[in-house]
């Protein structure tokens, strides 16, 4: 039997049986490797750099309710630069598992996971419905959703409901509808309340979206309607953050940490890519310059933000242009090229020097040291082996791309993803790790779909 009749001709019946085998497998994936490190490790072997705070943050809130003590704004925590969903959800844990909550918080974020790689089968058959069981595949056995759903950080719920706006982006481009524009609405609204970094990409989306709809001829008061009420979910899920910090604060603004991560992380990894200076030494520059110019830091964390952001801003000016561009570059090309390995507990905690404290005359000689004068000799195998496979997954990709490019009924969707790809690496800029690669996962692994489908032969048919 053809592929295509494969795809479009199974039954209900045989339909639910794949998307559940496909679920339970992710699944079993995820557990697997979160028991075992839990066994083997304890806490340690599901917690990174960030875990703790947010452990500890869910362990105050925990017992504040259980005495009644949370009222009013303190329901959205206590953290401004920590949207309030996934301490939710920590929180949740912690009351009803106690010392347990880290193991069952990666339990649960398994099965978020897990969810994530069916939503990513959707997108993949909504382009074409070869690409889609291949697509859902490399999902469930993708290393950095795997590394990052077993360990306590924010991630793997933002990707869930990232994979989630861009199915219902992918179906509205198809086919204009309501239950597809609520769907992107929900998606952007939750992502926001996890992580606002999905703030800026809303009105592109929406533009995309419009732009889209135009060119193809379909736009109607309906669809302008539909745009609309995605706007309008986004903004009732937004609305609380922003109210409190404007009642609390005086600032229009929906979180604090722009200015500190502007001048603390971007600036000096500019200026590392500019002249060499290592980022820690660049960083505490950066500390001592905004405390001689402001003094102790602000009462109020908005002004403190602010002030960081002026520094910063200066300094950036200061690098310039072509500085700035290097250092973007350099950071996605790492954020691109890093495999998950060397962030899973096990490896991540071994004894030795991290990449920001590497030190090196210029970034390549930089990592060159990192990746082959490493301290640990196990840390180094494992970033190299991981690197080799992560090279061999982008060639795949690159096959995908093509077939993508290929199909020009599909020019509107490949625009959408590879512009949210885009915005990912431009957000991130020079800051690089595997773990802000992972928003980008849901468009890499339809493409490795793709890929797939090109390289068993099989020409790409686009979905009615």
């Amino acid at each position: 039997m053809p592929m295509t009749a494969a795809v479009t001709e199974r039954s209900p019946a045989q339909f639910t049986s794949v998307l559940r085998n496909l679920f339970l497998g992710a699944l079993a994936i995820r557990w697997v490797y979160d028991v075992a490190l839990f066994a083997a490790m304890g806490q340690a072997g599901l917690m990174g750099a960030d875990s703790r705070g947010y452990l500890r943050n869910a362990e105050i809130m925990a017992a504040q309710i259980m005495q009644g003590a949370v009222h009013g704004w303190a329901w959205l925590g206590s953290d401004l630069g920590v949207m309030p969903l996934y301490p939710w959800l920590v929180t949740l844990n912690v009351a009803l598992f106690g010392h347990l909550a880290p193991l069952t918080a990666v339990i649960m974020q398994g099965a978020i996971d897990a969810a994530t790689c069916l939503l990513v089968y959707r997108i993949a058959k909504s382009i074409d419905p070869r690409f889609a069981l291949p697509a859902a595949a490399a999902a469930a056995i993708n290393p950095t959703q795997i590394v990052l759903a077993g360990i306590i950080y924010n991630d793997t719920l933002f990707v869930f409901f990232v994979a989630l706006f861009l199915a219902g982006a992918v179906s509205w481009l198809r086919k204009q509808g309501w239950p597809a524009a609520l769907t992107v609405g929900i998606g952007l609204g939750a992502a926001a309340l996890d992580r606002i970094v999905v703030a800026p990409w809303v009105p592109v989306m929406i533009v995309v979206l419009l732009v889209a709809a135009r060119l193809i001829g379909r736009l109607r008061a309906s669809q302008i309607g539909q745009l609309a009420a995605m706007l309008a979910i986004f903004a009732l899920c937004s609305a609380p953050i922003l109210a409190r910090n404007v009642t609390e604060y005086g600032a229009w603004s929906l979180t604090n940490q722009g200015g500190s991560h502007l001048a603390l992380w971007v600036a000096p990894l500019v200026r590392e890519a500019k002249d060499g200076t290592p980022w820690e030494r660049g960083s505490a520059e950066m500390e001592k310059r905004t405390r001689e110019r402001f003094g102790p830091a602000a009462a109020n964390p908005f002004t403190e933000s602010r002030r960081y952001a002026e520094v910063g801003r200066e300094e950036l000016a200061k690098l310039g242009l072509p500085a700035i561009i290097k250092a973007w570059a350099i950071g996605a090309a790492i954020n691109l090229a890093s495999p998950a390995v060397i962030i899973s507990p096990p490896i991540a905690q071994l004894p030795r020097t991290g990449f920001y404290a590497t030190p090196g005359h210029s970034m390549a000689a930089k990592i060159g040291n990192f990746l082959f004068h490493s301290d640990s000799a196990a840390y180094a195998w494992a970033l190299l082996i991981g690197a080799a496979g992560v090279g061999v997954v982008r060639l795949i990709q690159l096959c995908g791309a093509f077939t993508l490019v290929r199909d020009r009924q599909a020019w509107p969707i490949v625009a959408l993803l590879a512009l949210w790809c885009g915005f990912i690496l431009a957000a991130n800029g020079p800051v690089a790790s595997p773990k802000y690669r992972l928003p980008m996962e849901p468009v890499l692994c339809v493409l490795t779909g793709a890929g797939y489908a090109l390289l068993r032969g099989r020409r790409p048919q686009a979905s009615a």
